[in-house]
């Protein structure tokens, strides 16, 4: 398994977790505890991060695999379609 799939793997997982952690922070709240908010808001944003870095990985990957830096590739495609347009 390459570095790319494991750092993957190791976001899903830190999501699972932040997830079971909200529910049992939810049940806590509602039972009247509202200092659990707070950890509820902590664990959205974890799970937001480990998106964003899965997003990442996943580029990382794509761009290992086919050779190229994204950017650049949008570039290219940017600059065929303006092409196109005063051409016709």
């Amino acid at each position: 398994m390459n570095k790319y799939r494991k750092d993957m793997m190791h976001e899903r997982e830190l999501i699972y977790d932040a997830k079971g952690q909200i529910h049992e922070a939810d049940k806590e709240y509602k039972e009247g505890d509202k200092g659990k908010k707070q950890e509820m808001i902590h664990d959205r944003e974890m799970i937001y991060d480990a998106k964003t870095d899965i997003h990442e990985e996943d580029e990382g990957l794509h761009r290992e695999e086919h050779g190229y830096a994204a950017s650049a590739n949008k570039i290219h495609r940017r600059g065929k379609t303006n092409s196109s347009r005063y051409t016709a």
